[in-house]
């Protein structure tokens, strides 16, 4: 059965986009840690598969390693420039349904009519220790945890998915050791992605944020670790609301705002790298072991 998709990326972040609206769900773990392989698939971080309708899309996200994450922003930037230059080409916004909820995304297209950038309402953090979720009964707020003999001041919240975030000054050897362990700490049970954060010098707000993403580890850009960076940021008063905030990726750059409601927008671009065709049967059935 050759299954059409078509690769994106958002800052480096990348995903192959499928249409699942005829296919049965019980591939999809297989097919993201196969079609995402670097050097056996195509290379990804993730597979968005679209399912519902034009008019009530929703999209499920499959990271590298065939585990299932509830909101992706970056992913849904992509998704989105998908649906509307291809499907609805006339539209300049679009109601996604997410493992967050319906999310409004609204796109500016460039010269050649096609989408350039997608501003998503991302909604608003829970610190809820149910919705992150944690292993206490207590939200995780700026709290020590240790790992790998490091001492790491953590705040945890959810935009869908879990997240954990730190203004630490941590080196990038530190990082690189204690992130894994942080995203797999016993307070995550279900593992939490993990951002480092460092404020930066200059007269308009910046923030430099790098992810160690559950599913796929350090990627170029994550769209929903660099808003629960700026949330935090904001409550805690190292950032200002109603406020667009330049966060530096190692991709490239989002601008990212909250409003006095605490409900979050994230700002960025979307890019089509190639389109292609995978035989699916094969490929779920292929050793590729050796």
């Amino acid at each position: 059965m050759l299954v059409h998709f078509s690769k994106y990326h958002g800052l480096g972040n990348d995903f192959a986009v499928m249409d699942a609206r005829d296919l049965t769900a019980t591939f999809a773990g297989v097919l993201g840690q196969r079609l995402c392989d670097r050097f056996r698939g195509i290379g990804a971080d993730g597979v968005l598969l679209w399912t519902g309708t034009l008019q009530q899309p929703r999209m499920t996200v499959v990271n590298a390693d065939g585990s299932i994450a509830e909101m992706c922003g970056n992913g849904l930037r992509c998704f989105v420039k998908h649906l509307l230059d291809r499907h609805l080409r006339q539209a300049d916004a679009l109601d996604v349904l997410t493992g967050n909820g319906l999310l409004h995304c609204a796109a500016t297209r460039g010269p050649d009519g096609t989408v350039a950038t997608v501003a998503v309402q991302m909604g608003a953090a829970s610190h809820a220790p149910e919705r992150v979720p944690l292993a206490q009964a207590m939200p995780l707020l700026d709290q020590s945890v240790r790992a790998a003999g490091l001492d790491v001041r953590l705040t945890a919240l959810s935009l869908g998915n879990p997240h954990a975030v730190t203004f630490d000054a941590i080196s990038l050897e530190d990082r690189v050791r204690v992130a894994p362990l942080l995203g797999q700490h016993p307070l995550f049970p279900q593992q939490a992605n993990i951002g480092f954060v460092q404020i930066l010098a200059g007269e308009a707000p910046r923030m430099q944020v790098d992810v160690y993403e559950r599913g796929c580890g350090w990627t170029q850009a994550c769209g929903t670790g660099a808003t629960a960076a700026v949330i935090v940021a904001v409550e805690s008063g190292r950032m200002p609301r109603n406020t667009e905030i330049a966060v530096k990726l190692p991709g490239g750059w989002l601008a990212i705002g909250v409003a006095d409601d605490g409900q979050a927008t994230m700002r960025g671009p979307a890019v089509h790298v190639f389109d292609g065709a995978v035989d699916l049967e094969a490929l779920l059935a292929a050793d590729l072991t050796c």
